[in-house]
């Protein structure tokens, strides 16, 4: 299948999200072994309140071998987010369904601090956080678990010689497709044309995974990096892949 294209441009008013379509369609976390490290900011500025933050991370903090049931002490529809950046999008979506078990992914400690004050101001109860790989918290899992995988914005690595260190290939959609449930879904969005183009070929040829562009998801809260997109005339890009159900 062939990749027809996006289009990125900028309107009189400077910014239009208008693209083309695609043609057709008991660990402890910190000390987890990453059978595939991928490559990922770890420090970064921090402010006073996201330092002081990092101190009440404890109480936030997950084993991603315990089941979710076991951790929020409920049966209920689990959503992960990997690379939750500030963590903007976690809340918003947490604090929408209350009723869901979210977890979110990172080790930028910036964004675990900015997570854990989000948290504590808005009064949500429903977040965990694995300060880890990506990769070895999805191989920690329990397949068929997660209704709901997030990735937003991962980083591009623009560079060609850096183009594998890019979290979402082949290899990823096997491992994220195992852990969905049946009819569950794999939202993803870039502002970046390349890693769009990246997303569709990774994805497109797996067999559990059905979907492809999609229009902007309404749940999916603006963050910095879509707000600098918005800022450099890109387009922002969502996707959409759904586990397919098998009938026996």
């Amino acid at each position: 299948m062939g990749w027809s294209g996006l289009a990125w441009t900028a309107n009189s008013f400077g910014w239009s999200d208008t693209c083309s379509r695609l043609a057709a369609p008991a660990l402890e976390t910190r000390k987890l072994i990453f059978s595939k490290p991928i490559f990922i900011r770890r420090r970064g500025r921090m402010t006073k309140a996201q330092r002081s933050a990092l101190g009440r991370l404890d109480p936030f903090l997950m084993d991603p071998a315990v089941d979710a049931t076991e951790v929020f002490n409920r049966q209920a529809p689990t959503a992960l987010e990997i690379g939750f950046g500030m963590g903007q999008a976690l809340v918003h979506f947490a604090g929408c369904h209350p009723e869901w078990n979210c977890i979110g992914v990172d080790v930028y400690r910036p964004g675990i601090g900015s997570l854990v004050l989000q948290c504590e101001q808005e009064n949500i109860k429903n977040v965990r956080i694995v300060e880890s790989d990506a990769l070895s918290v999805l191989e920690c899992l329990e397949d068929n678990s997660i209704e709901l995988i997030m990735v937003f914005f991962p980083d591009p690595w623009p560079k060609k010689h850096h183009h594998k260190r890019r979290l979402v290939t082949p290899a990823f959609g096997t491992l994220a497709s195992s852990k969905l449930n049946p009819g569950g879904c794999m939202r993803l969005a870039t502002d970046w044309l390349p890693y769009a183009e990246t997303i569709v070929e990774a994805l497109q040829g797996n067999p559990e995974l059905h979907g492809g562009i999609s229009e902007r998801w309404p749940l999916r809260s603006p963050t910095k990096f879509e707000e600098r997109a918005r800022r450099l005339r890109h387009c922002v890009q969502d996707f959409c892949y759904t586990k397919v159900r098998r009938s026996f």
